[in-house]
């Protein structure tokens, strides 16, 4: 019985992770970008860097598809991550419908909210790191674990910068630049920090955080910005480059 309710859960999740973007946007009549365009701050990533989503809904579909045939359901890995993925998956289903309706007038809602779903993944991201499972069994829990984390990492730092903007802070300035390089600093040491420390799912998660971090360089801020985004997602590729390295496991690129 538990079993099922809890394959029952992370299912309905990640559908409600699919289709909470389109609610929130029809009940607030504006969408996630027009909130984030309205509260833009220096570390905002380029609009293209959303696109992830699609590849991570994909993903936790599948995984959701997958933890729920018959000969899955009572395996410990998903017993051990199926309710923390179900929390994250729920958690990224109400910010979308909150973020339209509150993102300017109650920032900071949603933006713990982020913290909330960051502390799920992360929960599920740590019980895949005694994972030995080959094939799909390997692919789908490092995957959708790693490449969550790793952008739900950097759009909570986006989510605080832009709940500031929201709240009256300035979006440009020398202090404005200042805040932006030390979120962007310490996006850089946390993540190389994990990507060294993992056993698995090390890949998809720097990955993610390269991503979200060259498309925050993409946007055309500041110089400093810039160049500090790019060190940042420097500084993860070389740490996922050096991890590659000296295990010997080039799949690990792929999968951690």
């Amino acid at each position: 019985m538990q079993d099922t309710a809890r394959t029952v859960a992370v299912a309905l999740a990640a559908v409600a992770q699919v289709v909470g973007s389109p609610v929130g946007s029809a009940l607030a009549g504006r969408s996630v970008g027009d909130i984030s365009d309205r509260t833009q701050s220096l570390i905002t990533p380029a609009g293209y860097a959303f696109t992830i989503w699609a590849v991570i809904f994909a993903g936790s579909l599948a995984w959701a598809g997958y933890q729920a045939l018959p000969s899955q359901r009572g395996r410990a890995l998903h017993r051990r991550t199926g309710w923390p993925l179900a929390l994250a998956f729920a958690g990224n289903a109400l910010w979308e419908v909150l973020f339209p309706l509150i993102g300017v007038s109650q920032p900071l809602v949603p933006a713990v909210l982020l913290f909330g779903i960051v502390t799920a993944t992360a929960l599920a991201w740590s019980r895949v790191q005694d994972l030995r499972s080959e094939g799909l069994d390997r692919l789908l829990p490092t995957a959708v674990a790693g490449l969550l984390l790793g952008w739900v990492s950097v759009a909570a730092a986006v989510n605080v910068a832009s709940a500031g903007v929201a709240l009256g802070a300035s979006a440009t300035g020398e202090q404005a630049r200042l805040w932006a390089v030390f979120a962007l600093v310490a996006v850089a040491v946390l993540a190389s920090a994990l990507v060294l420390a993992a056993q698995t799912a090390a890949g998809p998660y720097a990955l993610a955080v390269v991503w979200g971090l060259v498309a925050i360089a993409a946007d055309g801020g500041p110089t400093v910005v810039t160049v500090s985004a790019l060190a940042a997602a420097a500084t993860v590729a070389v740490a996922l480059g050096v991890r590659t390295v000296v295990r010997r496991d080039p799949a690990s690129l792929l999968v951690g």
